[in-house]
């Protein structure tokens, strides 16, 4: 069965592939970076994903979610490393 924060993520993805180049389309897969040196994704795309889940969770749940505050600067590891942590982010977030 699929989560509440896996299917809005996976949604956000496919959104913002619409807009990519080909070669630089974002995996659904947990692995793929995001927030990273070695990473295809540029900030910009980033932020649209980020944007992307957020009103998608909004639809979903009906009220505001925010991705980003301030405790995800102090997390030890970066809650936008890769698909799969942001997964468990947006999981976390919306208790699903």
């Amino acid at each position: 069965m699929t989560s509440i924060s896996q299917k809005i993520i996976e949604l956000a993805i496919d959104e913002i592939n619409l807009d990519q180049d080909p070669d630089n389309l974002i995996s659904k897969k947990d692995e793929q970076l995001l927030l990273n040196e070695s990473s295809s994704i540029d900030s910009l795309t980033l932020v649209r994903l980020l944007i992307t889940i957020e009103r998608l969770a909004e639809e979903e749940i009906g009220e505001a979610v925010v991705i980003v505050d301030e405790s995800t600067f102090d997390s030890t590891v970066s809650p936008f490393g890769t698909v799969g942590s942001l997964k468990n982010h947006i999981k976390n977030i919306l208790k699903s």
